[in-house]
């Protein structure tokens, strides 16, 4: 996860308005990245000279719980930095090429799984369609949202937590929702609890996830699995490969 904050950072920047709070931290962090691990609640707040809310508030519409995760992913970064191996160019290539055959063969197998044609069919037929994802899943989101609306299927995305709950809290029957998760313990960090869940589940709700045994089980929603998970780089390029499937076989006239 710690590698998709800077990702969600600048998705903060391309949102909102330089002169608000969130665009002045998201900046703040993005510019100091390296000197942050350690750095307090307070001295973040003094340095951008908004309040210790405002950056509490921040953390939590990125999808985190409070600031004290956000320093653990930074930290996190930090420390995969400093224990970096030198690789050869060559074994760069060997091993990133090894993980697109392992992705595209996860992704085939999700394509012949029978809630994938579900998918699609429901995609054509659904005229409120949402797509969320947290942290690395949230521009999986977005970019199968654009590519929808090439077939004017609308979609709504929102890397913002708190708006995500809300949309998902008042959504019935007619809603379609689909939901990019590496973890599959998307509802687990939204909070939402299980009265709230079996309410959400009188939508149509797919999870396009990683076979991870401590993701969570949640009756009537339905999980596209694509293969056990791996770093966040490389379970990027399933759910990238698979989100691009689903636009095709939408955008095509061959079904």
């Amino acid at each position: 996860m710690y590698y998709w904050l800077k990702i969600a950072l600048f998705s903060v920047l391309d949102k909102e308005s330089e002169d608000s709070n969130n665009y002045i931290i998201a900046s703040f962090i993005l510019k100091n990245y390296k000197k942050l691990a350690g750095i307090t609640l307070t001295e973040i707040a003094n340095n951008c000279n908004v309040s210790k809310a405002a950056v509490s508030r921040f953390c939590r519409e990125l999808g985190l719980l409070d600031y004290v995760d956000l320093q653990m992913l930074i930290r996190a970064q930090q420390g995969k930095t400093d224990n970096r191996k030198e690789i050869q160019p060559k074994e760069i290539k060997e091993i990133y090429c090894a993980r697109i055959e392992e992705a595209e063969a996860n992704v085939k197998m999700a394509m012949d799984n029978p809630l994938t044609e579900e998918l699609i069919s429901d995609l054509r037929s659904y005229k409120s369609v949402s797509i969320f994802g947290h942290m690395q899943a949230s521009h999986i989101a977005y970019t199968l949202r654009d590519n929808l609306a090439v077939s004017d299927i609308l979609g709504y995305c929102t890397i913002s937590w708190v708006e995500q709950r809300r949309k998902l809290e008042n959504m019935g029957p007619s809603d379609l929702i689909i939901i990019f998760s590496t973890s599959g313990d998307f509802f687990k960090r939204m909070d939402i609890n299980m009265n709230a869940i079996e309410k959400l589940t009188k939508s149509r709700i797919y999870m396009i996830t990683f076979d991870n045994e401590g993701n969570e089980e949640v009756k009537g929603i339905r999980k596209i699995l694509l293969g056990k998970p791996g770093d966040a780089v490389y379970s990027n390029i399933s759910m990238n490969l698979f989100s691009n499937y689903l636009s095709y076989r939408i955008n095509s006239s061959v079904l």
